[in-house]
């Protein structure tokens, strides 16, 4: 590991995960309780080889808190025999790593790579990758939410590192917040102390198998992610019913057109409304939320704006969301290859009856409103999904419609009202 290798390419970012954001209530849009202007990750002198396993060339990666260990706090901790990440809150509302305390100096990032790459050379001797050696974990919906910002990177404490595919593994990943994803990374060792697996960022595979163990094929986090994009098209039946759906949920409320920002898309990851904040996780549909009148100004959608049913299925259930309720439609005639269903959830509406049962194309579902004291203003949230016959109906709830829990696919509908 020479640290005159790192000098040509820009380091990433290191930046506080809004999950750990939130954790530490770091993350408010109130002017009157502003977040701190810092936050400080505790970390020990053997996570020296998470510094020196910084890439070049990402753009932005986090060291999440993690049984005990990479604490983040709003003080600065106690000078010990570790080191000290210092986050400044950012204009984006994001914390950024602006400097590392060590032995009494203050560093750089950078500059702290070379001194990590140093530690590991005279402590460890040269990291290398152990051939056919895994650590496997089976994250959390939130802890996959993170990988997925991340861009695959994941950093993983080596006291609680699996080796096999172990059946508590495989409960883990089936368990009530799981991702229901069962991932690895591979393990690095110095060659001074070659069975010491040591704390590294390292990039995650994981395996589509509904049956895994250590032997099952395994793809790269960028391989998921372009079979995850293929999944997430809008299903050919549905397109059709899409578009005559827009065209009259437009016509109804005296649009001219739709006026979409940054922030309302599917996979955006801040909110369109008020500062603008980092979502917590990526936005798991299309928000309809201001239209554009006659005389060329821009106003929010009104409430009282009807929604209708996109192609005739059957209201499944009613589901609370933070502005009103949301109404869940399966429309059975639509299924994939493997034969998951095909459903739309109608967000933040007020349900005509809030009955369960069939419902034909066009017809009433609710009204557009807000009746929880929220700060996003009123509009419709729309969200597609894939939902696997495995999963009844009346167990389907809003945690599950969540872009990192895996059995589930969410459709991106952007195509659809961009032209694209």
């Amino acid at each position: 590991m020479k640290s005159e290798n790192h000098a040509k390419l820009p380091i990433s970012i290191v930046r506080v995960s809004v999950a750990d954001m939130m954790t530490l209530h770091a993350r408010t849009g109130d002017p009157e309780h502003p977040p701190p202007m810092l936050l400080y990750q505790d970390m020990p002198e053997s996570a020296m080889t998470l510094m020196a396993t910084i890439p070049n060339g990402m753009s932005a990666l986090s060291i999440g808190q993690q049984s005990g260990a990479f604490t983040i706090s709003i003080s600065p901790p106690p000078e010990g025999d570790g080191y000290v990440i210092v986050y400044a809150h950012k204009p984006n509302g994001r914390y950024e790593a602006v400097e590392v305390l060590y032995r009494g100096q203050s560093f750089s990032l950078v500059q702290f790579r070379d001194v990590a790459c140093k530690w590991v050379q005279t402590n460890l001797g040269r990291l290398g990758t152990e051939a056919g050696r895994y650590a496997y974990f089976a994250p959390t919906r939130d802890q996959w939410g993170i990988i997925q910002r991340d861009e695959g990177y994941t950093v993983l404490d080596p006291s609680t590192m699996v080796f096999e595919v172990t059946p508590e593994l495989i409960e883990k990943r089936n368990g009530c917040s799981s991702s229901g994803v069962l991932a690895r990374i591979p393990v690095q060792t110095g060659n001074r102390h070659p069975r010491n697996p040591a704390c590294v960022f390292a990039g995650t595979e994981l395996t589509l198998d509904a049956v895994p163990n250590s032997g099952s094929p395994w793809i790269s986090f960028v391989e998921w992610q372009r079979i995850r994009a293929m999944q997430s098209r809008p299903p050919a039946p549905i397109v059709p019913h899409f578009r005559e759906w827009l065209k009259l949920l437009g016509s109804e409320s005296g649009i001219v057109s739709w006026n979409f920002r940054q922030g309302m898309f599917f996979n955006d990851h801040i909110e369109w409304w008020g500062g603008k904040r980092r979502r917590r996780t990526l936005h798991e549909g299309i928000d309809f939320a201001e239209r554009l009148l006659s005389d060329g100004s821009i106003q929010n959608v009104p409430e009282g704006m009807p929604v209708r049913a996109m192609a005739d299925g059957e209201v499944v259930s009613f589901l609370d969301d933070f502005l009103n309720k949301t109404a869940v439609v399966r429309h059975p005639a639509i299924r994939n290859e493997k034969g998951d269903f095909f459903y739309i959830l109608f967000s933040h509406i007020h349900p005509n009856n809030g009955t369960a049962g069939p419902i034909i194309k066009g017809q009433i579902l609710g009204t557009v409103c807000k009746t929880k004291p929220a700060g996003a203003p009123v509009h419709l949230h729309l969200t597609g999904a894939w939902v696997p016959e495995s999963i009844a109906a009346e167990q389907i709830s809003m945690d599950l419609i969540h872009p990192a829990f895996m059995p589930i696919v969410l459709i991106n509908f952007n195509s659809l009202i961009t032209g694209g």
